[in-house]
């Protein structure tokens, strides 16, 4: 009797999840992924793809649960029939990715990678993970490349910017690009750990900027582009500024007088940046040191930094307000590297 009953239970589980529509199931599976329930997901993915094997949400998603269960040989395998629909999008091309790099098969990967570019050649998420790709094998001049190829053609992702800011003040000391592709990054991601950790990077590129003849160097560097020249030379405007020392306060002033000088000699004309219009604006209207203190501030001195706050209520709800509803956005176009 109790075997006839679980028999009878089972049908009826099977008839009800067959019952429902492939959006209740996906919305099902979707919702026990992210609690974490990757039992009940992989049972309900299952079930909507014998309804719906051409689901492209669904095969990305059940492809991204294999991964994170490190089934990697399975989620190739569903990786490969995946990418071979028609609706196969970027995402199907990113979670075969990260199959392939977590078993290990990086020929594979990078591959994937070259062919998902080549039909999504505007998509920045593919060239970070291709340049991780040869971050892992400590192929960073390759990594670069990718990095650089992503901020280009997609200008507000903003991975390759993180990336980007890592390589240049870790593994080829280049501080004007630490300095820019940093302070986009925070822009665009402001509140993450990676945000903190490029707060550091920034003040410690300021910082050695600042030391000893290392400015009168790069400004003469035969090598800087036009848009490198020009911003070493309205920055070393500001120099004398830095004489006792770098913090919060002081970059807050010598990048003010910066962005001055940059509007006021038109150069914002020759090198359109919407970094330095963000700043103009905030300057006008007057949560400049806000912002910089927002950056520099909690790295620079944070007790200094927790009187500020304390003083400077008004001011830092300004910037607040704004930075909240104001999304920052990267033009196109604007690249000089």
């Amino acid at each position: 009797m109790k075997k006839i009953l679980l028999i009878i239970a089972l049908a009826s589980t099977s008839v009800a999840v067959n019952a429902q529509t492939s959006k209740e199931l996906y919305q099902k599976a979707r919702t026990a992924m992210l609690q974490g329930d990757l039992d009940n997901a992989a049972l309900n993915y299952n079930a909507l793809l014998k309804q719906d094997p051409d689901n492209i949400d669904a095969l990305n998603d059940y492809c991204y649960l294999l991964v994170l269960e490190k089934q990697y040989p399975k989620a190739i395998e569903l990786g490969k029939q995946m990418i071979a629909k028609p609706k196969a999008d970027f995402q199907s091309y990113q979670t075969l990715g990260l199959a392939y790099k977590g078993k290990g098969d990086y020929k594979e990967a990078e591959a994937l990678y070259k062919d998902g570019l080549k039909k999504f050649a505007e998509v920045g998420i593919l060239y970070n993970e291709y340049g991780e790709l040869f971050a892992m094998q400590n192929k960073f001049s390759d990594a670069i490349v990718q990095w650089e190829a992503g901020i280009k053609a997609d200008p507000n992702y903003s991975k390759n910017y993180y990336n980007a800011a890592m390589y240049y003040s870790k593994v080829q000391e280049d501080l004007f690009w630490t300095i820019q592709y940093g302070e986009i990054f925070i822009n665009l991601e402001s509140y993450s750990d990676h945000t903190a950790l490029i707060k550091v990077k920034l003040l410690d590129a300021y910082k050695k900027l600042f030391t000893g003849d290392k400015l009168d160097k790069l400004v003469s560097n035969p090598a800087n582009t036009p848009f490198q020249k020009a911003w070493y030379q309205n920055i070393s405007l500001a120099s004398s500024l830095s004489k006792g020392g770098i913090d919060a306060e002081v970059l807050g002033a010598i990048r003010t007088r910066f962005i001055l000088n940059w509007f006021y000699t038109k150069q914002n004309e020759a090198t359109p940046f919407h970094l330095f219009d963000h700043h103009q604006y905030m300057i006008k209207e007057g949560f400049f040191d806000a912002y910089n203190q927002w950056i520099f501030g909690e790295a620079s001195n944070p007790q200094f930094y927790q009187m500020w706050l304390n003083t400077h209520a008004k001011e830092l709800s300004f910037f607040k307000v704004y930075q909240q509803n104001k999304l920052y956005n990267q033009p196109s176009g604007e690249y000089y590297k």
